[in-house]
C-alpha cells in the first residue's frame, strides 16, 4: 500500500472503465468513462462529496480520492451558460489519488451489496426488499466483472449535483 504522500492525478492513470466508487458513507457511484469521472456539479465540488471515495476499475485497480481540483467550466462559455440555466453548472475536475492495494472482484461484490443494504430505497420500494433487492444482490454476487456490476446497478456519477 502506498503512503499518504504517494499521490498521482487522475489524468495520468489509464483506468479500465467503468469505475465503481465507494464513498466513506457507503454510497456507490459509477463512472462509465473519463468524462463522467472528471465532470461534476457545483454541490459535489463545493462540498467535496467525492473526497475519500475509493475508485475501483475493471482490472481491480484501487485508488482513494485525496483532493479535488477545479479545472474550470466543463464547456465553452455559451454552452456552459445555457446548460447552467437549464440544469445547473458543470465543472471539469481532476482528482489527486492515492494508490491502494488491488481489490478482488469478490471484495467489490461484497462492498456493492453493503451499499445496497445501506441505501435500499435507491433500488426498491419499502415493500420490495424480498422481491427486488435480494434478487439484485444475488445477481451482484453472481457477476463476472466490475462492468457487469456497474450495468446491474445502473450507477449514478452524480455529475449534475
Amino acid at each position: 500500500m502506498s503512503s499518504n504522500t504517494d499521490t498521482i492525478t487522475s489524468d495520468l492513470i489509464d483506468f479500465r472503465f467503468p469505475l465503481i466508487g465507494f464513498t466513506p458513507d457507503r454510497e456507490i457511484w459509477g463512472f462509465p468513462d473519463r468524462k463522467s469521472l472528471t465532470t461534476c456539479g457545483v454541490l459535489t465540488l463545493r462540498e467535496g462529496k467525492s473526497l475519500g471515495m475509493e475508485l475501483i476499475d475493471g482490472d481491480g485497480g484501487c485508488w482513494r480520492v485525496t483532493a479535488i481540483h477545479d479545472k474550470g467550466r466543463a464547456r465553452s462559455l455559451i454552452p456552459w451558460l445555457i446548460k447552467a440555466l437549464l440544469s445547473g453548472r458543470l465543472y471539469r475536475i481532476e482528482y489527486s489519488l492515492m494508490r491502494l492495494e488491488e481489490t478482488s472482484l469478490n471484495e467489490v461484490k461484497a462492498r456493492a451489496c453493503k451499499s445496497l443494504e445501506a441505501f435500499p430505497d435507491d433500488y426498491c420500494l419499502f415493500d420490495e426488499r424480498e422481491t427486488v433487492l435480494l434478487p439484485l444482490m444475488e445477481q451482484v454476487h453472481a457477476a463476472d466483472s466490475v462492468d457487469e456490476i456497474f450495468k446491474l446497478l445502473g450507477l449514478d456519477s452524480f455529475e449534475a449535483y
